[in-house]
């Protein structure tokens, strides 16, 4: 019995050694520590290394900290990154584990949590080194999710991103870019990517730009934005004949087709060509259903009402074709009517009015365009926008530059950049470019960074941006500018004739003028020089050594003459000058102006100071300083006593005694006296007379000039 409790006793003895022990192979390893950072302190990383790989189970947290630090160090023979960046976690892991006292005791060797988390962040700087050095999406995927703490993650993040979205690009399928979407979606990219989706997924559906391409990408892709340009497209297609059934038939097809209105509006203007009262009432009984029954009646009042601005002291009003005072004198300018519209001015802002003098556009606008086809480009602040008939703004007032409706498309430029939209501010293509032109044959030229493409009406390159210039020479053809000279090459940048030209002209009978080494030659539409470069440059010679009827004018040895497109001397090349190619040209062989024929005959004699060739079978001529005007015959039909003579129209000529100017009819009668400072077609039916304070028109349809009756 006695034994018992002599095995208790010395079990506690025992358990009390073990605990003493224990505490006392804690501090040892203390020690060792210790002297492990004070050799990693002295550089001693050998001594340093075995010490903290002996300390790793006792005291996990500092050994580790301290082999990750020699890990870490490039001025030792133990430097790797790999095991660095194990160590490092396990130390900061193990961290919590560690009793204060040791924590305590290890922080005047610069062991902590922070100076944990600092060396980790640093070798992950150096893995993000690593990265770099790959430059591949794995490289920085592989980082991003081993090192989520790094202060490199948000850069190493948007780098992977760019690259991936650089594959996604070469691509350039909707797939490819669902695919980023939803690999990465909280990318940077992801707008852009989703509007990069969008396109291409409208462009791959409707690629054959047939009606069907449409309706289906419309049925099946209700969510894309460009559903929009779809239904634009639809309406375009359908209503292309531009006739009454074709809108009717769009009207009925279509009746969800958000250019429904749009296309009611389209059907009356194509129903009202010939525009009368009667065929307004007869508009009315064709379609009851027309929605805008209210313009119909304001149309049938005014539809007759022909107005023209007039001047009042510094105000302007508008008058009727007799001169009769229509709308008072009460704007500080005016314009004329465009698609009954015109502008007007008032507190320096500008509006638009209707013939009944209704405000329809509001004054508030420091410029505005003209009407073309229901749009007006209006501005404020130095910023462009566009509104339409019933004043809504259609593009908001945020643009710096805004182009020309064309195709359907119209540029715009904000912050420096480009992008194309369609009339109903439908992002078409998007701001990605330096400089926008106009659309042409679906096709329009773009810059960027310095180097002009041509894009068709999706954006995408048909022919990349790599010169400084370049334009169309035929359909698939184009001239391009290199170190400022000229040559052709196919849309895929093949080249046709290397930049040798010093210039090339506009292709026109299938010849167009080429200049080498200030030599003039013609090429052919294949790019192929057909008349070699041999005929000197002269004045115009870009206009009068265009063909035209098969001639072009040309000069060699300082003597000019005719070839024809074959290069054959049609007019010997014995003329001291020529004008252009014409039924009857201009000559001179050094004493006078005359006329010869395309054959070389001479049929008005060199009796001239000065003459041009044959328009509309008129000249205009000159002797002692004075021009006038002669017919094919040679018979002065406008005096030849004034200082200058100018082409107004086809059959008008505006003449000048110096300080007045008149006008003369092609049949010789004088139709606007010599009373007027500034003659000048603005309109297609009028022509302003500008005298003193007063505006005048002549009206050439009825020979008559409109003065104003009462002028208030």
């Amino acid at each position: 019995m006695l034994l018992k409790p002599t095995f208790v006793v010395k079990s506690v003895r025992f358990s009390l050694l073990v605990v003493i022990l224990t505490f006392a192979s804690s501090w040892a390893y203390s020690g060792k520590l210790d002297k492990a950072f004070i050799a990693l302190k002295e550089y001693n990383y050998f001594k340093a290394k075995g010490l903290f790989e002996k300390g790793i189970k006792k005291q996990s947290s500092p050994a580790t900290f301290g082999l990750a630090t020699i890990y870490y160090r490039k001025d030792n023979p133990f430097h790797n990154l790999d095991s660095a960046l194990r160590y490092i976690l396990i130390s900061e892991a193990q961290y919590g584990t560690l009793k204060d006292k040791l924590k305590d005791r290890y922080k005047k060797y610069g062991f902590d949590y922070l100076n944990i988390l600092e060396l980790r962040s640093n070798i992950s700087s150096q893995f993000f080194v690593r990265a770099k050095e790959r430059n591949t999406v794995e490289a920085y995927t592989r980082f991003i999710e081993t090192h989520p703490w790094s202060n490199e993650l948000f850069n190493a993040t948007k780098i992977r991103d760019s690259i991936a979205y650089d594959k996604v690009l070469l691509k350039n399928t909707s797939k490819d870019y669902k695919e980023f979407i939803d690999k990465y979606p909280d990318s940077y990219l992801k707008e852009t990517a989703w509007q990069d989706f969008y396109r291409t997924q409208y462009h791959e559906f409707t690629k054959t730009n047939s009606l069907l391409s449409y309706i289906e990408f419309i049925a099946k892709c209700p969510n894309n934005p460009y559903v929009r340009a779809a239904e634009d497209r639809v309406f375009e297609i359908v209503t292309e004949p531009n006739t009454v059934q074709s809108y009717k038939t769009f009207i009925d097809t279509y009746p969800k087709n958000r250019n429904v209105g749009e296309a009611w509006r389209k059907l009356y203007q194509t129903y009202m060509l010939d525009f009368d009262d009667q065929r307004i009432v007869k508009f009315k009984k064709d379609f009851p259903a027309y929605p805008y029954k209210d313009e119909l009646e304001t149309d049938l009042k005014l539809l007759k009402l022909d107005l023209l601005p007039f001047k009042s002291n510094v105000l302007y009003g508008y008058m009727d074709l007799s001169g009769k005072v229509v709308i008072p004198a009460e704007y500080e300018q005016l314009g004329f009517f465009h698609e009954g519209l015109a502008f007007a001015v008032k507190n320096e802002k500008y509006g638009f009015i209707d013939k009944g003098n209704r405000v329809v556009v509001p004054f508030e606008y420091e410029s505005v365009t003209d009407f073309e086809q229901g749009r007006s480009i209006v501005e404020i602040n130095d910023k462009l926008g566009v509104v339409d008939r019933s004043g809504a703004v259609v593009f908001p007032v945020e643009f710096d530059e805004i182009g020309i409706l064309s195709e359907g498309l119209v540029y715009v430029s904000k912050n420096d950049m480009y992008a194309y939209y369609d009339k109903n501010f439908n992002l078409r293509i998007p701001f990605r470019f330096n400089e926008a032109y106009n659309f042409q044959n679906g096709k329009a030229k773009v810059q960027v960074d310095g180097k002009q493409g041509v894009i068709d009406i999706y954006g995408t390159f048909l022919v990349p941006p790599a010169y400084e210039d370049i334009n169309f020479f035929n359909d698939s053809l184009l001239v391009f500018e290199e170190n400022e000279y000229y040559g052709i090459m196919r849309k895929n940048t093949e080249i046709v004739s290397p930049a040798n030209f010093d210039e090339i002209g506009v292709l026109n009978l299938n010849r167009a003028l080429a200049v080498f080494e200030d030599l003039i030659g013609y090429l052919d539409g294949t790019g192929k020089m057909v008349i070699k470069a041999q005929y000197e440059t002269y004045p115009n010679y870009v206009k009068r050594g265009q063909f035209k009827s098969n001639l072009a004018v040309v000069k060699q040895k300082g003597k000019y003459g005719v070839i024809d497109r074959n290069g054959k001397v049609i007019i010997p090349l014995a003329f001291n000058d020529l004008g252009e190619i014409s039924s009857l040209m201009a000559f001179s062989k050094g004493k006078g102006w005359g006329f010869i024929d395309q054959t070389g005959k001479v049929i008005i004699q060199p009796e001239f100071d000065f003459a041009e060739s044959f328009v509309n079978e008129t000249a205009i001529v000159e002797k002692l300083t004075l021009q006038g005007v002669i017919d094919n015959k040679g018979k002065i039909i406008v005096p030849l006593t004034f200082t200058s003579v100018d082409r107004l129209t086809k059959n008008l000529f505006l003449v000048s005694n110096g300080s007045k100017n008149g006008i003369y009819s092609i049949s010789g009668e004088m139709v606007v006296p010599l009373n007027y400072q500034q003659i000048r077609v603005v309109d297609d039916r009028f022509i302003v007379l500008v005298n003193n304070n007063e505006l005048h028109y002549y009206y050439p349809a009825e020979n008559k000039v409109i003065i104003p009756r009462v002028v208030e």
